[in-house]
């Protein structure tokens, strides 16, 4: 009894200590916090079998949830080929607490608000509020995803070339869900402090890039959401031709067998990265 106690010391311990990690704003103290629930779930495999190999098992499961989750939920679901994006009221403060907060930082920036807009994706509500800074030729969108109960907001920031190239820095937690079209660039920085971080970041993304200011493309505000469709439209088109995802009719595309592949090695690296 004394030692039965012990181990559920032992694996309590590091799933608290796992959670008190995680609640920290600082990447290596969360991925520290990881780890710790790696072993606690270890502990638990070892404890219950008494062997090395049921600690692996319980370490493993980790690593087939998601496969689980794409082949027996994602897979099945259907997207439209072709997205309508059109204007969209502002979600309640309630759902959408930051978007005032982060609309006055895109201001203070320098940046114009343009408008409110968004699509649906099968269970998935995306609202975005668009921005435009004139001088620097940059789009900016406060998103807000929701699905079900769950939801995540990010800031992106684009920057379109005269020759149709895009260049798009974001906070977007996790990895892409689709592979990005030959004239799209993307430079993640997911623990961005501000939006002027964010800016910061982009900036020196788009010079990296070798990009001039007599590069960049004037955009013309009254269609940033028409730039938006045809970026997702190019991205699908590509996707469809690379074999990640397949036209079922009707207009929509599931995840083929080679996306679902596609799909399990992103979480994996987010989660390694994590």
């Amino acid at each position: 009894m004394d030692t039965l106690l012990q181990q559920i010391f032992y694996v309590a311990a590091a799933v608290v200590f796992a959670i008190a990690c995680r609640s920290f704003d600082n990447r290596f103290i969360q991925k520290l916090g990881w780890l710790s629930l790696l072993a606690a779930s270890y502990l638990s495999g070892y404890f219950l079998t008494g062997t090395h190999v049921g600690g692996g098992i319980f370490i493993g499961a980790w690593f087939m949830m998601p496969w689980l989750e794409i082949i027996f939920r994602v897979r099945k679901l259907r997207f439209p080929i072709k997205s309508e994006i059109k204007h969209r009221f502002p979600p309640s403060r309630e759902i959408f607490p930051e978007l005032d907060d982060l609309s006055r930082e895109a201001e203070d920036a320098g940046f114009t608000e343009v408008g409110d807009t968004g699509w649906k994706w099968s269970q998935t509500d995306h609202f975005m509020r668009l921005f435009y800074h004139a001088e620097q030729r940059t789009q900016a969108a406060i998103a807000l995803a929701q699905q079900g109960d769950f939801g995540f907001s990010y800031v992106s920031l684009t920057t379109r070339t005269k020759d149709g190239t895009t260049f798009t820095t974001t906070n977007y937690p996790f990895a892409a869900t689709m592979k990005h079209s030959p004239k799209q660039r993307l430079n993640r920085y997911t623990h961005a402090a501000s939006f002027e971080d964010l800016l910061a970041r982009h900036e020196d993304f788009v010079h990296s890039q070798g990009v001039g200011d007599e590069n960049l493309a004037l955009q013309d505000t009254e269609f940033l959401h028409a730039y938006i469709e045809r970026d997702m439209s190019a991205q699908i088109d590509h996707n469809i031709n690379a074999g990640v995802i397949e036209p079922t009719g009707n207009g929509e595309f599931r995840y083929s067998w080679r996306g679902c592949i596609f799909l399990y090695w992103q979480v994996l690296k987010d989660m390694i990265r994590v």
